[in-house]
């Protein structure tokens, strides 16, 4: 296969050309710097432009902002001057005291008017001038346009008042102006000289074409746009007037809410917004700029970019030309001679003489087709004294393989008895084993036995022992509760003796009792002289009368005590057959246990003779087993002994087969060696 590909016409393909490879690797390196160097700097100058445009624009509207500024303040100064107006103070405090006189009340209306029609033609955007008493009431002027009502529930009534004297911006037309103009309104709680609190409150509505005087010439770029916007992002200002009052789409950061000058990028990068917030009302002046129209003048930077590039590529295409023909060609006439050499002409040479290194590559050319020269003559040479040599091995491999196959017969013959011997010895000797661990499990199984029936014979002559002692005490038993019974015989009959006294006693006491009342009544008819003896017939009653309770306690408790005997005596009577039933049955346990004593000993002398027999069978099954035990070992070496001399045979004849194969495949590389010289030309 190698010789095959060796002589397939070689196919010259521009791609595989390390020239071309040189060429595009230059190529490609020149456009890569030159691509990088002019996306980086076009990357530098973007974000400079960026954030110069985005500066100037940032400075646009802080100055606009201050611009919105001093219009504010303008407005802040007149209301200034309106709290200093000395006669506008003195008209309103009468005004207040005249409300229930009508005609003066029209007639300082009339002052009041003339005085804020002046302020309303000093300015030509204030469109009205509102005067409030300061419980929200409306002061009824020519020059303001507020409906006539009360608007002290009103959140921004309330936040003039509470502002402790401070100008406040309203951003959106009031509720019941009737000014059809968008405007802003600018309130204020006015205290004169002299007085501690603000006595009216004062609105001036402002038109919005003020605020867009100062930002309408503002350019934010062509596409852009300009907004005034509160803190609460309600846009007070926009070009577009259907805006007004909405909510504005920019959400301003809260970061940049609390700079005086901010800027930032939409969520969806396409705007830059600059912002700017008013000293005066804290409104925030915003410009929204296109990114594309801040951008559009890198747009050169980015054809020029393109411009080095497409120059770049045609440069590093000529560079790469020339390398290419520099080191392709002379390649390309070394890889023919190299050609004609696999083709097995060893006579070419390069006869390179340039002192680069592809001349030194010619030269080691010339000097391997010399070298390979010398080589093939010694080759050739060689080669027919191996073909020599291999004919004569190849005899002598065929007669060693036929006597290695006719010992490895005989071995592997003698190492099938050895096997079939070991196979007997092992099964012997397994089941001699086998009957050993049988024996040895019946000896232990018998020497237990032997320990059980001692163990049951030593527990039987304890439970005689303990039934003859409870035989004996049962007797005992026996004699006491016969003894117990008598007593209780004898106690019932003292306690009926001891009724009988207290019945006489009882008698006596009633006798005594008679007699002590016989006293008394004999006492009584003797008067004076007898009292001593109703004292004594008194006393002795008294006794006679304890005498009969503590008799009855007495009678009581005997009767209790005799009932008691009687139940004691009426449990022994019951109790003296059951005591009769246990002796017999304790005399029955003992002739029980002596029984089991006896046929103890007999099985006692049947296991000694058992356990004699097992140790003599022990002892026969230890000389078996040895017995076995030798046959195996003896057969296992005979066995491993005929297995290693079965492998060395068929190791040998492997070995036989092996020189018998590698002296066909050398004789078969001879002749291909000396054909494959042949080809070549010295």
């Amino acid at each position: 296969m190698h010789g095959r590909s060796i002589r397939e016409p070689f196919r010259w393909n521009p791609l595989r050309s390390i020239g071309t490879k040189i060429a595009l690797i230059i190529v490609a390196a020149i456009i890569a710097f030159v691509a990088v160097t002019g996306v980086v700097s076009y990357q530098i100058s973007k974000r400079a432009l960026e954030r110069e445009v985005t500066s100037a624009y940032l400075e646009t509207a802080l100055q606009t902002s201050q611009k919105l500024d001093f219009l504010y303040n303008s407005f802040n100064k007149l209301l200034l001057q309106m709290m200093v107006d000395k006669p506008m103070q003195n008209t309103v405090l009468e005004m207040l005291e005249q409300k229930d006189n009508p005609a003066e009340y029209t007639q300082l209306a009339d002052t009041l008017d003339t005085i804020l029609q002046s302020y309303m033609f000093s300015d030509t955007y204030i469109t009205s001038i509102e005067v409030l008493q300061t419980d929200g009431t409306i002061v009824p002027t020519l020059s303001g346009l507020l409906a006539s009502k009360n608007y002290s529930s009103e959140d921004w009534f309330k936040k003039i008042v509470e502002s402790g004297g401070q100008s406040v911006w309203i951003d959106h037309n009031l509720d019941g102006n009737r000014n059809t103009n968008p405007t802003i309104t600018l309130g204020r709680v006015i205290s004169g000289e002299g007085v501690s609190t603000g006595y009216c409150v004062i609105l001036i509505d402002i038109d919005l074409a003020a605020i867009k005087e100062q930002v309408e010439n503002v350019h934010m770029g062509d596409g852009g746009a300009i907004q005034v916007i509160s803190p609460q992002n309600q846009i007070i200002y926009s070009k577009a007037s259907s805006q007004l009052g909405k909510k504005s789409g920019i959400s301003l950061p809260p970061e940049g809410m609390s700079n005086p000058k901010y800027s930032f990028l939409t969520p969806d990068k396409s705007k830059q917004v600059v912002m700017a917030k008013s000293e005066t009302n804290g409104w925030f002046t915003i410009g929204m700029i296109p990114v594309s129209e801040m951008l559009k003048d890198t747009k050169q930077i980015f054809q020029a970019t393109l411009w080095v590039v497409g120059c770049a590529f045609i440069l590093a295409i000529l560079i790469g030309w020339l390398v290419a023909r520099m080191i392709g060609k002379p390649l390309n006439s070394l890889r023919e001679l190299m050609k004609q050499g696999a083709d097995g002409n060893l006579q070419v040479r390069t006869n390179a003489s340039s002192k680069d290194e592809i001349g030194q590559v010619g030269r080691s050319f010339d000097e391997m087709m010399l070298h390979l020269t010398d080589l093939v003559h010694h080759t050739g040479d060689s080669a027919a004294e191996m073909l020599a040599m291999a004919s004569e091995l190849s005899h002598v491999s065929l007669n060693t393989e036929e006597t290695a196959k006719e010992i490895a017969s005989a071995t592997s013959d003698i190492a099938k008895g050895g096997e079939g011997l070991a196979s007997d010895a092992e099964h012997g000797k397994l089941l001699a084993q086998r009957s050993k661990e049988q024996t040895a499990t019946l000896v232990q199984t018998s020497r237990e036995m032997k320990n059980l029936a001692e163990d049951v014979n030593g527990t039987s002559r304890m439970g005689t022992e303990y039934m003859d002692e409870l035989i004996q005490k049962t007797g005992d038993m026996e004699e006491r509760i016969s003894s117990i019974t008598g007593k209780v015989s004898k106690l019932q009959k003292s306690t009926e003796s001891i009724s009988e006294v207290l019945e006489i006693l009882t008698q006596l006491m009633k006798q005594t009792n008679v007699l002590s009342l016989n006293a008394t009544i004999e006492a009584a008819r003797a008067g004076s002289y007898g009292k001593g003896f109703r004292v004594v017939a008194d006393e002795i009653r008294a006794l006679s009368e304890q005498a009969k309770r503590s008799v009855d306690a007495v009678g009581q408790i005997t009767e209790a005590i005799q009932q008691d005997i009687e139940e004691t005596a009426l449990v022994l009577s019951d109790s003296s057959p059951i005591f009769i039933q246990q002796v017999s049955a304790v005399k029955n346990a003992d002739m029980l246990f002596n029984q089991v004593g006896s046929q103890m000993g007999e099985l006692m002398s049947h296991l000694a003779l058992v356990n004699s027999s097992i140790l003599d069978l022990e002892q026969s099954q230890l000389l078996l087993s040895d017995a076995m035990m030798g046959v195996s070992i003896v057969s296992d070496q005979s066995l491993a002994t005929s297995e290693e001399v079965a492998s060395l045979s068929n190791e040998q004849l492997g070995i036989s087969t092996g020189l018998v194969h590698l002296s066909k495949k050398l004789q078969v590389l001879s002749g291909v060696l000396k054909d494959s010289l042949s080809r070549f030309k010295i």
